[in-house]
């Protein structure tokens, strides 16, 4: 299955594995995983403390800012391993690496990030974002 790329917000297909490339099942994973994640928040939530009406009917609001910050996630993921990350061809190897070589042709990025500094600051990102959010309807 392809994949497509968003570097600079520009969309074409690209080899699986590429760095930045998004699917819509993808997509959807990551939007369920933050809906779990308020689900159990609120499930858990709803069990074990003993508040008002009102308030249990606000943490309500945790779901869908959960499912947002999950989709989110996924797509400044995307965004920081398309644009910072290098992404190239390899046609000894005949698979898409991460590093730049003699038998490598670029597919995307630059190399600014590696893929563990892409995942901290994507997960950075969408905390402090998700944190603002929260402020802003708690």
């Amino acid at each position: 299955m392809c994949e497509l790329i968003i570097p600079c917000i520009m969309y074409k297909p690209v080899r699986k594995g590429t760095n930045g490339g998004v699917t819509l099942q993808g997509l959807l994973a990551a939007t369920a995983g933050g809906l779990t994640i308020g689900l159990t928040f609120v499930a858990v939530g709803l069990m074990t403390a003993e508040c008002s009406f009102d308030m249990s009917f606000q943490q309500l609001l945790v779901i869908p800012i959960s499912a947002a910050a999950g989709l989110l996630g996924s797509l400044i993921d995307s965004l920081l391993g398309a644009t910072l990350q290098f992404s190239g061809y390899c046609s000894v190897r005949n698979k898409v690496v991460s590093k730049r070589g003699p038998t490598v042709t670029k597919i995307s990025g630059m190399t600014i990030l590696d893929n563990d500094a892409v995942n901290a600051v994507s997960v950075l990102l969408t905390s402090v974002i998700t944190a603002y959010a929260c402020i802003v309807f708690f």
